[in-house]
């Protein structure tokens, strides 16, 4: 077997599985941890119960091995702390003493110690206790999530006007229901052994015992199929871009259409931006990203079981982008397809790729946006030569035990497509696509109108379902369309231009690519770090838009 998932006794299964599995080296004895939420993400608490007469050095051992976990998941140098009964360093008994002393000249990220309420607000990344402590902890938390539920209950079952708001208020009220439910985080690992073995609350119904197998199958690299878990998360691992050699300054476009450089400044806050050679295909950039990603990601192209690819400049009607771009990674076999949502291509394929995981579909997905959009650029039209270049973007997404990804959203309406379009194809208008005669045409004050209020309602709209504000969000990554479309999205939402990815400058408009090229930016640039919480957005021709809430 891969693993091991016992609801029975706490005793007899750590008896047992030190019996037959044995402890790792430098570790005497194994401890339970669970995630937990909090309010920006998860946290992770050991021991649980296993042992309730812990020494200092075992504690010691339990923020060891909490904190590898925490490192396994994504969070660089993670937060640990000890629960005691107050932050200062004369609180606390003996061991509790001992212990903090032990964590101090350790190489651990040791904080200090942590109050109870300190567990759900997000300022820890892993709570170090003895099992009677930790059980205690976890009870009590169960307790007060099942009677807030109660409470609410009560409160609109009050009379026929609470009632009514209720049936509003009911999509909210079901969410919030299943972020608190205490069985979608049933299943708690035994670390510190040579093997995985998951315990299960011993009154745990079908939904909780079904989540602490999908908590083994996670950890066993077997994940499951079935979508009811709440640990079956996807998160981004990795970011990698690519720009062509070639820039295009706007000095460059005064000597080609009558217009200035600061003319084009003043209009769309581009700079420069980046052309793809004669013969460098939008594969070609596609390729170089993708290495990029994975390369950050710390895996190689056969780990990969998915690849998704927005772009809407294919280097053929057919095969796809995506089918030729898994053969030059050598990683044949998994499902590889092309999606085509414009400027929101990379947002829809993020949103597709995300499901995949979360069904247990894939286990990790290659996510691409790439686009050699200055191919179908009319070089004589000052309204479009202005804005666009060419260039791509990648991310690795993984299964994980917790977001990751939180939310999605996407949509389209197909009334707007002459705001923004190529009015020739394959089925229409062929014969301008084979003459080269197939440019975009934009009406860009029309366009403007509508992509400012949509991106402004759209963040809303997750932002308000997963109960976050604006002052939530460290990051605003959108599509990076020109600049005064991104100033106003950032002043109607009321959100500081400090705190918008901006790369619009050096960049222009590079449709799929704009928003994984910039989240590649500031990720690499230091801005953005583990644990902010990202906001992408992406709106085109189509109209299609989109957004991803994630916690990075």
């Amino acid at each position: 077997a891969d693993a091991c998932v016992s609801a029975g006794n706490t005793g007899a299964l750590m008896a047992t599985a030190r019996f037959v599995l044995k402890t790792l080296p430098g570790i005497d004895r194994p401890a339970i941890c669970t995630t937990l939420p909090t309010v920006r993400g998860h946290t992770r608490v050991l021991d649980l119960g296993a042992n309730v007469d812990s020494k200092a050095e075992h504690l010691l051992q339990f923020a060891v091995m909490g904190s590898v976990l925490a490192e396994v998941n994504g969070i660089q140098q993670p937060r640990v702390g000890l629960l005691n009964i107050g932050e200062e360093d004369i609180k606390g008994n003996e061991q509790v003493k001992d212990a903090a002393r032990l964590l101090t000249s350790s190489d651990l990220n040791y904080i200090g110690f942590v109050e109870g309420d300190g567990i759900y607000l997000d300022e820890i990344d892993v709570v170090v206790c003895d099992g009677f402590v930790g059980n205690i902890a976890l009870k009590s938390s169960e307790g007060v999530a099942k009677l807030i539920r109660h409470f609410m209950t009560q409160e609109f079952k009050r009379n026929l006007l609470t009632r009514l708001a209720g049936l509003i208020a009911l999509p909210v009220l079901r969410a919030f229901s299943r972020r608190i439910d205490p069985r979608r985080y049933n299943g708690a690992s035994l670390l510190g052994l040579q093997g995985i073995v998951i315990k299960s609350h011993g009154g745990a119904d079908a939904l909780a015992f079904a989540n602490a197998i999908q908590v083994a199958m996670l950890a066993s690299g077997r994940p499951s199929r079935r979508e009811t878990s709440a640990l079956n998360y996807a998160r981004i691992i990795g970011t990698g871009s690519y720009l062509p050699e070639k820039v295009l300054t706007n000095a460059d476009l005064e000597q080609m259409i009558e217009t200035t450089a600061e003319w084009i400044i003043a209009r769309t806050g581009v700079e420069e931006r980046h052309i793809a050679a004669p013969g460098e295909t939008t594969c070609d950039l596609a390729e170089q990203a993708s290495r990029r990603a994975l390369a950050a990601a710390g895996i190689e192209p056969a780990d990969i079981d998915l690849i998704i690819l927005g772009t809407t400049t294919p280097d053929h009607v057919f095969p796809s982008v995506a089918t030729q771009l898994q053969h030059r990674l050598g990683c044949y076999g998994s499902p590889a397809f092309d999606v085509q949502a414009v400027c929101t291509g990379f947002v829809y394929a993020l949103d597709i790729a995300h499901r995949f995981i979360r069904t247990g579909a894939a286990r990790r997905a290659l996510v691409v946006g790439a686009d050699t959009f200055t191919r179908i650029i009319d070089w004589t039209d000052r309204g479009t030569c202005i804005l666009f270049g060419d260039g791509a973007g990648a991310v690795v997404l993984e299964a994980a035990n917790e977001p990751g990804i939180i939310d999605s959203r996407l949509g389209a309406d197909g009334r707007y497509k002459e705001l923004l379009w190529v009015p020739a194809g394959v089925s229409s208008g062929y014969d301008q696509t084979r003459q080269n005669a197939a440019f975009v045409e934009m009406r860009g004050s029309e366009v403007f109108k509508v992509a400012v209020t949509t991106l402004k309602d759209i963040a809303e709209q997750i932002l308000v379902a997963n109960n976050l504000t604006v002052a939530d969000v460290d990051w605003l990554i959108p599509h990076q369309a020109n600049r005064r479309i991104l100033s106003a999205t950032a002043k109607r939402l009321g959100l500081p231009e400090q705190r918008m990815v901006d790369c619009v400058r050096i960049h222009g408009n590079t449709s799929a690519a704009s928003v994984p090229l910039a989240l590649d930016v500031a990720v690499r640039d230091g801005r953005i770090q583990r644990g902010d919480t990202l906001l992408l957005e992406g709106f085109g021709g189509g109209f299609t838009w989109g957004a991803v809430l994630l916690n990075y």
